[in-house]
């Protein structure tokens, strides 16, 4: 019986890969067609491309909730273990392999919006809980940054590329659909998961979907940086880690509200604050990362991961 759950949980973390590049791809063809700056590209079409399983995950977690089934651990444990991964291994990764390059703007607002994210999520989790109305607010926090974002970006500035617009619509709405019935998949088979094994779902959120949920994050920010375009791969990645407690977490919690669990309150999403805050201490003086710095990085998460498991599994 475990098996079968096994099986349908790896392949829904598949499918979910597999409609997130179908969004991700239309819509940097898109962006492109509408001349939209690397850097704004990242920081939203991508970051909310990339983030699309991790939203879909809190809203499959939440109707679940409504349905009287506890998906908390396994929402927002994906949600904080994505972001985890991304700001630690993954940037590691990148700068190991090659130098991820800062952009003084980002570093002085877009970061300083991602901390703010972490920190006033941890206000919200005190209480071991994050209502509706605290789901209400983090969304409306989100459209608020997009929407002076957009502000300062020149759009609709057409160039000589043109997208086929009905084309990669049609591919971004098959992804959409792919994502959502992945995401339940996994969801579903994760809670059955961790009842059989007699562990914690946010155990299987943070270390085993939110892994596997990074992966467009990884694959784009790879891309980038290997083609030059050092600020959509930072960007990507900063965006993300706003998009994620912000839109994908505010969203799940506005619909169903979530219940907290002391491990994340007390282990989780400190580690996730203080490990985002490294990395804007090794960028702030030549906005680069060091290769010493990028291996400390990686070493982190693994440092992570293993005390995750020997103190809250």
């Amino acid at each position: 019986m475990v098996a079968w759950e096994i099986t349908n949980f790896v392949l829904g973390l598949f499918a979910i890969w597999l409609g997130a590049n179908f969004v991700v791809n239309s819509a940097v063809k898109i962006s492109k067609s509408l001349n939209i700056s690397g850097v704004f590209i990242g920081l939203t079409v991508l970051s909310v491309g990339t983030s699309l399983p991790e939203i879909f995950t809190h809203i499959f977690s939440s109707i679940d909730i409504l349905k009287g089934i506890d998906a908390s651990g396994v929402a927002v444990g994906t949600n904080i273990g994505s972001n985890i991964i991304q700001i630690t291994f993954i940037m590691g990764l990148l700068g190991l392999i090659t130098v991820i390059k800062a952009d003084r703007k980002i570093l002085k607002t877009d970061y300083l919006v991602m901390l703010g994210s972490i920190a006033l999520l941890f206000m919200f989790s005190l209480d071991n809980r994050i209502g509706k109305g605290e789901g209400a607010v983090l969304v409306l926090l989100y459209v608020l940054y997009i929407w002076m974002l957009t502000r300062k970006e020149k759009m609709v500035e057409v160039t000589e590329y043109q997208a086929n617009y009905w084309k990669e619509g049609a591919i971004m709405l098959f992804g959409f659909i792919a994502l959502g019935v992945a995401a339940n998949s996994v969801v579903n088979n994760a809670i059955k998961i961790a009842d059989l094994w007699g562990i914690s779902a946010s155990f299987i959120g943070i270390l085993i979907i939110g892994v596997s949920t990074a992966l467009p994050e990884m694959t784009t920010a790879l891309i980038a940086i290997l083609k030059g375009a050092h600020g959509i791969s930072l960007g990507t990645l900063v965006g993300s880690n706003i998009t994620n407690p912000l839109f994908a977490l505010g969203i799940g919690a506005a619909i169903s509200g979530y219940t907290i669990e002391n491990a994340m309150l007390l282990y989780d999403l400190p580690c996730w604050f203080f490990a985002s805050l490294l990395p804007l201490l090794f960028f702030w003086k030549k906005l680069y990362m060091k290769k010493w710095q990028a291996l400390l990085m990686v070493i982190i998460y693994v440092a992570y991961g293993w005390f995750r498991i020997q103190l809250f599994i």
